[in-house]
């Protein structure tokens, strides 16, 4: 079953236009499409599809190092998580964040920082990465570059603050969150209006007029503007124009580069005012180092405030800081009580990570199975494919090891609905077998694919052998070298295994037979068939090819710290 992804960070900033509206007037749904990676001379592009125009801000985040986009407004059509190994980077995650309003969040993870850019393109966004030693992104004079967070030396704030409690703001009162929601879907029926409203004066339609120009919904991106109207609402003590104003002043926008103190003085002022965002946002400048010293002994008690004022995000980070020892006493009770705060309020990564607490619990208790389940079909209903795809897992191992396959088919049919992964490759297994539907191998190989052509381990494993052996398709054995390659490259000891044996068969290429040797070897210590292969492989080679193999081994060891044996 996939880990549960965990990870944290508030972000606004976003360049978007908003999309046509429909007949009726409202906006339609954004979504979130096909994703692309490829290798570049630099390092690697990203390309993420999306439905409308819209280019969001990117922040670098420490411990471990990612980088973080967020996307508010769209959905996603699928969850990912999609192993990369290149260069500095791990992997790609894209799930749904937080469901109302909904936010889209795309996580890189990285073995150590790297540079990177956002650039629009013709059907989405491009994220290029530049590894270490590979130079710089090459200029394209057809894409205008984005601005994103890039290194200052910034001033030291204040070590010892005196920090305002945060009071209780009444649960309609709007941030600059919802305002930004309300932004992007705009209509041009509504801009007369909010316009009027704004030139007499009214706090909450400046802010979200100076919302739309910063987003661009509707209207040219004019930062400017959009600063000029936030400062006219955070003078009559508006809470949410003084949390966007925080948000400009951290990123820097519209300025000539971020202003963490300027941004922490305001975030405060919001505090003030009710505001439990801005007291998370100041916790993860702490947490993460955004323009100040790290240090997250300062994040917890804003972490603490916020949580207290009953803030979901800071709920959450709270429990990973518990959890983790993070700027406080390692407390596992107090990381479980915060968690379950958040997932009460239906942040789904909370959902996911409670869940998979009683899946696998860290604190030396017992799995409960049971009480997982219901968390799982909390974040279904939220739109989570991956919960869905994790909820046809349990049902199809089945809770007391008797397997439910119509309510695992129920759960896996409606990720895969989405494309997710997962959930593709647990619906092919039942076609594979036979489990809970006839068996039908054309649609077990459909699925498979489906599911490998996203990174799907099992799925290209699974593939491979049905390649290799005839089964749901024609044999060919290029295909099932190229899907056992897929599975063995992401750590998969007897994809490793069954590629070796495969190559070992070539005996006309020296060059398979030096490949054999070496994913022989990366299987052996996993896999006890690797051993004697291994040996009658040695015979027939000479030792300029074991020297070389060897080599290559080593080579994938060090690209694959993480699959190290």
């Amino acid at each position: 079953m996939t880990a549960i992804c965990s990870f944290s960070l508030v972000s606004l900033s976003v360049q978007a236009q908003a999309p046509e509206s429909h007949v009726d007037g409202s906006a339609p749904a954004a979504s979130i499409g096909k994703i692309n990676v490829n290798q570049q001379s630099y390092g690697l592009s990203i390309e993420i599809s999306l439905s409308v125009p819209f280019v969001p801000q990117g922040s670098r985040v420490t411990n471990p190092d990612r980088l973080v986009f967020d996307l508010p407004g769209f959905t996603p059509h699928t969850e990912n998580h999609i192993p990369i190994n290149s260069g500095p980077v791990l992997d790609l995650r894209l799930a749904l964040f937080s469901a109302k309003p909904p936010v889209t969040r795309v996580v890189v993870d990285l073995k150590e920082p790297a540079n990177f850019q956002v650039k629009p393109s013709k059907d989405g966004i491009v994220i290029e990465i530049v590894f270490p030693k590979q130079g710089a992104i090459p200029a394209d004079a057809g894409r205008q570059s984005v601005p994103v967070e890039s290194e200052h030396s910034f001033p030291t704030a204040p070590q010892n603050p005196t920090e305002p409690s945060v009071p209780s703001a009444p649960e309609s009162r709007p941030t600059s969150y919802s305002l930004q929601a309300k932004a992007m879907a705009l209509t041009l029926t509504d801009l007369q209006a909010l316009e009027d409203k704004a030139a007499s004066g009214d706090p909450e339609a400046e802010t979200t007029l100076a919302l739309a120009y910063h987003g661009a919904s509707l209207l040219k991106r004019d930062d400017a503007q959009a600063l000029r109207l936030l400062h006219q609402a955070a003078d009559h003590g508006y809470m949410a124009a003084e949390e966007s104003l925080g948000i400009f002043a951290e990123k820097g926008i519209g300025i000539a580069e971020p202003a963490p103190v300027e941004a922490l003085t305001w975030y405060k002022k919001a505090i003030e005012h009710g505001s439990r965002d801005a007291a998370t946002n100041i916790a993860l400048m702490y947490a993460d180092g955004i323009g100040i010293p790290k240090d997250p002994a300062q994040a917890i008690p804003w972490f603490l405030k916020a949580a207290e004022a009953g803030d979901a995000t800071a709920e959450y980070d709270l429990s990973l800081a518990y959890r983790r020892g993070e700027g406080i006493p390692q407390n596992q009770k107090e990381s479980l009580r915060w968690l379950t705060a958040a997932a009460d309020q239906n942040l789904v990564p909370a959902l996911l990570e409670l869940a998979g607490f009683y899946m696998r619990p860290w604190d030396g208790t017992s799995p409960d199975i049971k009480r997982a389940i219901p968390y799982y079909a909390k974040a279904s209903d939220l739109g989570s494919s991956r919960a869905q795809a994790l909820l046809g897992n349990i049902f199809a191992i089945g809770l007391d090891g008797k397997p439910e396959y119509e309510q695992a088919l129920k759960w896996y049919r409606k990720a895969v609905e989405q494309g997710q992964p997962d959930a593709e490759f647990g619906l092919g297994v039942r076609y594979a077998l036979g489990q809970g539907v006839p068996i039908d191998l054309e649609e077990a190989l459909r699925l498979f694919t489906a599911a490998a052509d996203q990174g799907q381990a099992g799925a290209q494993y699974n593939l491979a052998i049905m390649y290799e052996e005839g089964k749901g398709a024609s044999a060919d054995q290029s295909l099932a070298v190229h899907y056992f390659q897929l599975a063995a490259d992401q750590g998969m000891a007897k994809a490793q295994f069954r590629l070796g044996r495969l190559l070992a068969g070539n005996k006309e290429s020296r060059s398979d037979q030096v490949s054999a040797y070496k994913w022989l070897m990366l299987a052996e210590n996993t896999v006890l068939e690797s051993s004697p292969a291994l040996t009658d492989l040695r015979k027939s080679m000479n030792p300029q090819e074991i020297v070389e193999a060897e080599r290559e081994v080593d080579n994938w060891r060090i690209a694959h710290p993480e699959n190290r044996q």
